[in-house]
């Protein structure tokens, strides 16, 4: 009552008789005070018998109770009262006198309200209540919220600056000042609070603060501010934003340098400072590693991503190698990954289920020491708590984590110090267990436990489960073990994979987690396996080096997150390389070398698939060698793109090797690929086994190609070609003019059975003939004569009369625009060649047999001037031997022709177009074994059509010089 602003107010005597009277009476009841005193309390009640009834809560140290008034206008008012007595002469009653308080109930309810909402308040421990000054130093506080490592623990006339790191203080009070100026509402405004002690990670917080004013005169009293920990929403907010930021970039691409590289990306700065991939090495090329037991797979870095990575350099270097014959399953690779060989043991000593992803944190701030115990290297906080061995030491909470939870400092004191001193007795137990472990180890001749990974096995600290069953090393002593003195071995020690988990902690080294210490100031470390559909395929490793929290089992749910959703983009990535690489290796297996030198000609050539991803297209060029030092040029374009187009393109420059083998006219060799063209077409609308029925055979599925073919002689410089619905080739003259050769071309192979015509003439020695595909000439851009144009024109810019052919291929398409190309480009140079006269030789003879001795002259001594005196004989024989046959079955005249061109050559040519054919005598017979004998003396022979008849050929290698 004594805390309401304006109460009513009445002096009384000792017989009830009002003897003075405040305006907040005259205002509550509506009397004067000349109205009031002199008269009798009692007269101011509604019904007088109340005042036996307020009589009654009389007591000797207070009287307060609740009447009803009589308003001066006749209406009732409810108050509620306090009488205060006054003093005076205790041996005079006349002299007593009393102050009686009153006020309407309606506004004693709200006072009431007020005081007890106020008062609770500030006992909340979910929500801080601050209230500040017109100086915004702190007045009062709710000590919950508050209670975090480096805040006094009394505020009272404090900044919070004093205690709080400047940034965020300046943050604060700049909101609070606004407030106190302007007034207006501050709701929900998220800060970051940072002590100066401990500025690791900080606390999220929300404050709404309003302004406070003196309700009497309205002067400023202060601001008031509410403060909510949003530390779990904000960071379990900020591991799911980065988890749809993995969603969104992993996967983008299916290149696995680029997944690896957006995978750090993801982890830096997001949940780390540093990140390194590694992946096996089989990975990199499309290929599953082998977990069979019998091989060692090497890991090898990636990518990498942070503000120092100088320590994690990428490239071909081999981090370790992972021993695949404890990889049985997902839990067991990923522990080798990870470079450990302890096992997770539960609670009462067994081998625990381990249900989780294969992902390990670790905090590098505690080192194991040579005795096996764990020592503080950095800010440790504390005794560790009592454990078991197998589960996971508690990590030491956050001050705002632990201020609902330990209600004093005192007590927190003590429990520390019976935490100690708990710890000290069991690590200085576990030493000399140790100790004693390791004197009956030398004893016995056993030796230090092996090392695996870098790692020395047992050493790492105590390995156990969490609610996800991730592996935890912790700060926890590695001596700990079962009561009965027992543990679980790593798997491999005995058969039956049981022994002491914890006898390698007696070899406790720096070499603990030594693939985790690779970064220097690295004070907290996590790693998570990197498997997809049953496959392990590496792991991503990450580091925190600045002043941030160490990392904890939610951090390393969340890598392990990421990391799966990583382990799938990665395996899809090297599902595309290893699909890219077979139809690469296809495409590349069915065409040529890039560069061919013969007799005839020089060639370079480019290939620029449309699909420049899976790296197949249509598109196809050769160059075939043909008898008598000739050569085949061939180009060609079968419709559509993709594996359907690329098998086609291989049956046709099959076809078209085997049709050019027999010697065939460049018009009869498209005719005979026409046909070939037209039974593909049949092949391709029939139904296929397999092919569900109804199903409609796609684009990809048509067959139709354009080829053109060109031979040249490189004897005469003539060249023949002839086209089937290709582009005319190009001439690069000796003089350095560009045309396109006039030629009459043919339908499409496989549009209908119409005959192809044939272009025929001399080239100069030392022309250049380009042959391309209609994808160099026609990309959506414009007509095809703007095409062949800018073609001619970059022609010119190479240079080709004067330059290597070498790479002047790809100079000329360099730039081609960046887009996807909307068709396959080739283009195939062929500089011509013409063979000096000094090494051919011909002569023409007339159908006498008599003439044949003559003709042996005349072979020797041509092969004496060209001093290939070895070869004599054996030309003499087989040259006898054509020339003979050819008098005596085709008639004459007969032309003999003996060429130098890497081979020696002889052709025998006559009018008879009759081919000849090779049998084998029976010993009865008296000819027939004329050709057997030429087949056995040279390398090579064949026949070919010509115009006027036939010719024989044969080939013999040249005698080393």
């Amino acid at each position: 009552m004594s805390a309401l602003s304006d109460p009513a107010g009445a002096v009384l005597d000792a017989h009830g008789t009002v003897l003075g009277w405040t305006d907040e009476a005259a205002t509550l009841l509506g009397l004067a005070g000349d109205q009031a005193c002199g008269r009798p309390v009692t007269s101011l009640l509604a019904d007088r018998d109340q005042w036996r009834q307020a009589l009654r809560t009389r007591t000797p140290t207070a009287w307060e109770g609740r009447v009803v008034l009589r308003h001066a206008a006749g209406h009732e008012v409810p108050v509620v009262f306090r009488v205060l007595p006054l003093g005076g002469d205790a041996g005079r009653v006349d002299a007593a006198r009393y102050l009686v308080l009153a006020a309407a109930r309606p506004a004693y309810e709200r006072w009431r309200q007020d005081i007890a909402f106020s008062h609770e308040l500030f006992f909340q421990d979910r929500m801080g209540v601050v209230l500040f000054d017109v100086d915004l130093r702190l007045v009062r506080t709710n000590a919950h919220l508050l209670w975090y490592t480096g805040v006094p623990s009394d505020l009272a006339g404090h900044r919070l600056g004093d205690f709080l790191f400047p940034e965020d203080a300046a943050v604060l009070e700049r909101h609070l000042a606004e407030v106190l100026r302007t007034g207006d509402l501050r709701l929900g405004v998220e800060v970051l609070i940072r002590t100066r002690e401990d500025p690791r990670g900080g606390r999220h917080m929300t404050i709404s603060a309003f302004r406070l004013r003196d309700p009497h005169d309205g002067g400023l009293v202060g601001v008031a501010a509410f403060f909510t920990d949003i530390t779990d929403h904000v960071r379990a907010r900020q591991r799911l934003d980065l988890l749809h930021h993995a969603a969104a970039v992993l996967g983008e691409s299916l290149s696995i340098i680029r997944t690896c590289e957006d995978l750090t990306t993801v982890l830096v700065p997001g949940l780390a400072d540093l990140a390194a991939v590694d992946l096996a090495d089989p990975v990199l090329i499309g290929e599953e590693p082998a977990h069979d037991g019998e091989h060692l797979f090497a890991l090898r870095r990636m990518a990498v991503a942070g503000a120092d990575g100088s320590p994690l350099p990428t490239g071909p270097m081999t981090l370790g190698s992972i021993d695949t014959h404890r990889a049985t399953d997902i839990a067991a690779a990923a522990e080798a990954v990870d470079g450990s060989r302890a096992e997770a043991v539960s609670r009462g000593g067994g081998r625990a289920e381990r249900a989780g992803r294969g992902g390990l944190v670790a905090d590098l701030r505690r080192t194991a020491t040579a005795d096996g115990a764990q020592t503080p290297t950095g800010a440790a906080d504390g005794a560790e708590g009592e454990g078991t061995s197998g589960t996971r030491p508690a990590a030491a909470a956050p001050p705002a984590a632990r201020a609902a939870d330990e209600p004093a400092p005192a007590e927190r004191q003590a429990a520390a110090r019976a935490a100690g001193k708990r710890a000290a007795d069991r690590q200085e137990a576990d030493r000399r267990a140790a100790d004693q472990r390791k004197a009956d180890q030398q004893a016995a001749g056993e030796g230090a436990g092996a090392t695996v990974g870098g790692a020395t096995a047992g050493a790492l600290a105590d390995v156990g489960t969490g609610a996800r069953g991730e592996r935890w090393v912790g700060p926890e002593t590695p001596g700990q073990h079962r009561a009965d003195g027992s543990g679980d071995s790593d798997g491999s020690d005995g058969a039956d994979g049981s022994g002491d988990a914890s006898a390698g902690a007696s070899d406790a080294s720096d070499e603990v987690l030594a693939w985790a210490r690779s970064v220097p100031g690295a004070h907290s470390v996590m790693t998570a396996p990197l498997h997809a559909r049953g496959i392990l395929l590496g792991r991503v490793t990450v580091w925190r080096t600045e002043a941030l929290e160490p990392f904890d089992a939610e951090d390393l749910t969340l890598l392990e997150e990421v990391a799966a959703r990583a382990g799938l983009a990665v395996d899809n990535a090297r599902r595309y390389t290893r699909e890219r690489r077979a139809a690469v290796k296809l495409q590349r297996s069915l065409l040529p070398p890039a560069l061919t030198d013969v007799v005839a000609a020089e060639t370079a050539s480019v290939y620029l698939p449309t699909d420049a991803a899976r790296g197949v297209g249509g598109d196809w060029f050769d160059v075939i060698p043909l008898s008598s030092a000739r050569v085949a040029l061939v180009v060609g374009d079968v419709v559509g793109h993709g594996l359907q187009a690329t098998a086609t393109m291989g049956r046709l420059r099959t076809a078209v090797r085997t049709l050019a083998d027999l010697d065939v006219d460049p018009e009869e060799l498209l005719t005979h690929l026409d046909d070939l063209v037209l039974q593909l077409t049949v092949e391709a609308d029939s139904d296929r086994p397999g092919i569900e029925d109804g199903a409609s055979n796609s684009l990809t599925d048509s067959v139709g190609a354009s080829c053109l073919y060109v031979t040249y002689d490189p004897v005469t410089g003539h060249c023949v070609m002839a086209s089937a619905g290709h582009p005319p080739p190009a001439l690069i003259s000796p003089d350095g003019s560009v045309r396109f050769i006039e030629l009459d071309p043919g339908p499409p192979l496989g549009v209908s059975s119409l005959p192809f015509d044939i272009t025929e003439l001399d080239l100069p020695p030392g022309s250049v003939l380009a042959l391309y595909t209609d994808g160099l000439v026609e990309r959506g851009t414009g007509d095809v004569d703007e095409g062949m144009a800018e073609l001619r024109a970059r022609l010119l810019r190479a240079d080709a009369l004067h330059r290597p052919l070498a790479g002047l291929p790809r100079e000329v398409v360099t730039d081609l625009p960046p887009s996807r190309l909307p068709d396959d480009v080739t283009l195939l140079l062929a500089r011509t060649r013409m063979l000096p006269e000094g090494d051919r030789a011909a002569w023409t003879l007339a159908a006498d047999p008599a003439l044949v001795a003559g003709t042996r002259e005349l072979v020797a001594g041509q092969l004496a001037e060209w001093g290939l005196h070895e070869l004599t004989f054996t030309t003499e024989l087989v040259v006898s031997e054509l020339v003979t046959n050819a008098i005596r079955y085709a008639g004459g005249p007969v032309e003999l022709r003996l060429i130098r061109a890497g081979v020696l050559i002889c052709e025998v040519s006559d009018p008879s177009s009759t081919q000849p054919r090779m049998r084998r005598a029976r010993a009865t017979d008296e000819g027939g074994r004329g050709l057997y004998l030429v087949a056995q003396l040279t390398s090579r022979w064949g026949s070919r059509y010509t115009r006027h008849g036939k010719t024989i050929w044969t080939e013999q290698p040249l005698p080393d010089v």
